[in-house]
């Protein structure tokens, strides 16, 4: 087989094309994977942001359990570990807190994350 002198280091050039290629498709597979992983992260630490949240509602009901149905429209907050905490605040359109129309809504928040629950009866 003859070779002619303009076709040396043609290999050289595909290998570098196809190299390159397939660099270009793991960059690619790498970005999308990292960017999955800051999802699922990101949906732990909301999952934990309700559970804060939830906290605060279940804390004002048994408040209200305690004190026979008395409340006040109040505000109250409280924490749990380092990066847990809530915000609860309470309305209520009569006197008792037993009584239709009364509004209950906590803000839980875990590290950067915030999920708000409210609760009305």
């Amino acid at each position: 087989m003859m070779i002619k002198e303009n076709q040396k280091g043609i290999s050289v050039y595909l290998v570098v094309v196809m190299i390159s290629v397939l660099l270009a498709i793991v960059l690619g597979l790498v970005s999308i994977i990292i960017g999955g992983v800051k999802v699922a992260e990101s949906l732990g630490y909301s999952v934990k942001a309700f559970h804060a949240a939830d906290t605060g509602i279940e804390k004002a009901l048994y408040n209200i359990k305690l004190t026979s149905g008395t409340c006040d429209n109040s505000t109250s907050d409280g924490s749990f570990g380092s990066f847990y905490t809530y915000d609860v605040t309470m309305s209520t359109t009569g006197s008792d807190c037993s009584d239709v129309g009364t509004t209950i809504t906590s803000l839980g928040q875990y590290m950067t994350i915030k999920r708000k629950i409210e609760v009305s009866y």
